[in-house]
């Protein structure tokens, strides 16, 4: 028992010096952002990203009051989760697996409190950029709609896990992005829904990545788009 707390209390504290240097990257980043705040003011949505996007999430996403974000139940995840819950996040451990009932019940219960829940959508294994069905459930059960949150930086270190992970280098340039809300038809079943959501999540990384370049006079071929 003593090893797992111990365990636990070194990946917290790994995640809170984790939360402290996103924090310092974030305050010399220079942004540029395309933001939907005006959708906010009276609604809640499921905001959704891919899983290497998660630090242009977390600044794009600050501006939420009531927002929860599911994190999975690893050693990776505890580290996430002070960063998440240093951006004023409640957090959900689980996974967005349609069959994780225990988490999509406990998503819908802060759902029904009006909380706005933000999601990896290809998390926490991948693979890189398929969408889970627990969100796509989540959306059609809820009757919620779902934005996108993306982002881009000039320059950037990638890590050599399965997500790609994109973390800025100090002092470069940020574009952040949240597209316009869309719907889930109720009467498509998971398979179609998630090929769906593909093409939106697509559509709205295609926008981003054109406002990013003509923002911040990008050549197109300089940062491979998804």
């Amino acid at each position: 028992m003593k090893n797992n707390e111990g365990s636990m209390n070194k990946y917290s504290l790994i995640g809170k010096i984790g939360y402290f240097i996103f924090k310092v990257l974030s305050l010399t980043m220079i942004k540029k952002q395309f933001i939907n705040n005006k959708y906010f003011d009276n609604d809640q949505y499921i905001v959704v990203f891919w899983h290497k996007r998660l630090f242009a999430a977390a600044n794009a996403t600050r501006f939420i009051k009531n927002k929860a974000a599911l994190v999975s139940p690893s050693k990776d995840g505890d580290i996430l989760a002070e960063l998440l819950k240093g951006e004023k996040n409640k957090v959900i451990r689980g996974s967005s697996n349609r069959d994780n009932v225990k988490s999509l019940k406990e998503i819908l219960r802060y759902i029904k409190n009006k909380y706005t829940i933000g999601i990896a959508i290809d998390g926490p294994k991948g693979p890189i950029f398929e969408p889970k069905g627990g969100a796509i459930y989540l959306a059609q059960k809820s009757n919620l709609k779902m934005v996108v949150a993306d982002g881009y930086f000039t320059r950037k270190w990638t890590l050599k896990t399965w997500d790609k992970f994109e973390i800025p280098k100090p002092f470069s340039k940020m574009y952040l992005y949240i597209g316009e809300p869309f719907e889930i038809p109720k009467e498509m079943n998971i398979e179609e829904a998630t090929k769906f959501v593909k093409i939106k999540m697509k559509e709205n990384n295609d926008i981003s990545y054109e406002m990013y370049c003509n923002e911040f006079k990008i050549n197109r071929e300089e940062y491979k788009n998804v």
